[in-house]
């Protein structure tokens, strides 16, 4: 047994390293190509390493006039939808783990529908309703839009959170006088931080990302996010700078990767616990 055991694990090991080896190939892919002064992404010479190694791609991207502007709207686009969709995701998280109410099953059902439909099958009503409302170029138009989109996740993945803790300690609050709200904001809250500093993570994400919604909406340059600003000037199909891209793409990872590695004792517990539950 114990052979088998051995030999099960060492197989296990093998595949979890070549599937790792597999996933970073286009990570090294990218950085190969930002470090490196060709013009090309493909070559029939593999190389490991970069022939003409330069950080000028990085230093074309940083210098660009208009890179702190995307930069900044990016920041706020996210952040901003950050707040507000874990704002309410919070309480309506709260109120589905704590209370019943008629529409109470159906509301919930309603999220896991919502979540099934593809991402762009809203995209041409948004837009009407955008238009309709007079916020389309505005920074609370995108924040609506990318808060909507996260919200069953994050309505779901914090009740689901909130289940686990025992009604036992609210009611014990109670009796000491604690009303509702300072139980949500002194007790529920502080013991959910895994759930939602993931749940943070992942809704942020999306506005710091996506660019086909942000290209749908914004039409003013004053108001492009990172990426639709990095992907509209370094990646003209005429005249595709793939080292000036792939730098930008790296530029944009960092704050994301930097994010995880902060908060990353807090995925796993986050996700499996308020993932299972509930």
């Amino acid at each position: 047994m114990k052979n088998k055991e051995r030999i099960s694990y060492l197989f296990t090991h093998l595949f979890m390293i070549t599937v790792c080896a597999i996933t970073l190939v286009p990570i090294w892919w990218v950085l190969n190509t930002a470090l490196d002064s060709r013009t090309t992404l493909v070559s029939t010479e593999l190389h490991l390493l970069p022939q003409n190694p330069t950080i000028g791609n990085f230093a074309e991207v940083l210098t660009h006039p208009k890179f702190l502007l995307w930069l900044k709207n990016s920041f706020i686009f996210a952040a901003g939808t950050t707040i507000f969709c874990l704002t309410l995701a919070t309480l309506a998280a709260y109120a589905f783990s704590r209370f019943d109410f008629p529409g109470k099953r159906s509301g919930l059902a309603s999220f896991v529908v919502y979540m099934m439909l593809p991402a762009t099958a809203s995209l041409v009503p948004q837009l009407m309703l955008i238009r309709i409302l007079g916020i389309k170029n505005t920074y609370l138009s995108l924040i609506l839009i990318w808060s909507a989109a996260n919200m069953a996740f994050a309505v779901w993945n914090l009740k689901g959170y909130f289940d686990t803790i025992p009604k036992s300690i609210e009611e014990a609050a109670i009796v000491d006088g604690a009303t509702r709200l300072q139980i949500f904001t002194l007790i529920m809250l502080p013991l959910a931080k895994p759930a939602i500093a993931i749940t943070a993570i992942f809704v942020f994400t999306v506005p710091w990302t996506d660019y086909v919604t942000s290209y749908l909406f914004l039409s003013d340059g004053t108001m492009y996010t990172l990426a639709q600003g990095l992907f509209g000037w370094a990646a003209d199909f005429k005249t595709v700078s793939w080292g000036v891209f792939c730098a930008g793409s790296i530029i944009m990872a960092l704050p994301l990767t930097v994010i995880y590695m902060i908060f990353q004792r807090y995925i796993i517990s986050g996700l499996t616990v308020g993932g299972v539950k509930g």
